[in-house]
C-alpha cells in the first residue's frame, strides 16, 4: 500500500490510471483504523491483484476530507480503471467485505472457487 497526499488523491482522481485502485482513508489516533489496515494487508498478502491500494492520512489532508464530506473514519472507496466510484464503506467492516470490495474492481477474475465469497 502506497500513502498519498491531497495533491496526489484529487490527481489521482481526476487523471486516467491505467489500473482500478481502492483508497483507505485514516486519521493517526483511530484504532479502528488500525484494524482496517490491517486486515486489508492480510487480503493484499493472500491474493494477486491488478488494483492499485493506496492510504490517506487525513489529519495531513482535510481537503480530501471535506471534499469527499468524510466525518468518520475508517472510509475505504474503490474506483475502476476509468475512474468512476465503484463503492464506499464507512466505518470498520470485516476482512469479506474489503475483499469483495477488491474482487468488484479487480480486472483478473481468477478462479471463482478460490475467492472468499463467489464475487
Amino acid at each position: 500500500m502506497h500513502s498519498l497526499d491531497e495533491a496526489a488523491i484529487f490527481k489521482h482522481l481526476h487523471e486516467p490510471s491505467p489500473r482500478a485502485f481502492f483508497l483507505l482513508f485514516y486519521t493517526t489516533q483511530c484504532n479502528q483504523c488500525k484494524i482496517a489496515h490491517a486486515r486489508l494487508a492480510r487480503i493484499i498478502q493472500k491474493n494477486t491483484f491488478e488494483v492499485d491500494f493506496f492510504t490517506c492520512n487525513l489529519d495531513e489532508a482535510p481537503a480530501v476530507a471535506e471534499y469527499f464530506g468524510i466525518r468518520s473514519v475508517p472510509v475505504c472507496m474503490t474506483y475502476d480503471k476509468k475512474g468512476k466510484q465503484q463503492r464506499v464503506e464507512y466505518a470498520l467492516k470485516s476482512e469479506a467485505v474489503y475483499e469483495s470490495m477488491v474482487l468488484g474492481i479487480n480486472t483478473h477474475k481468477g478462479d471463482p472457487k478460490s475467492r472468499l465469497l463467489g464475487f
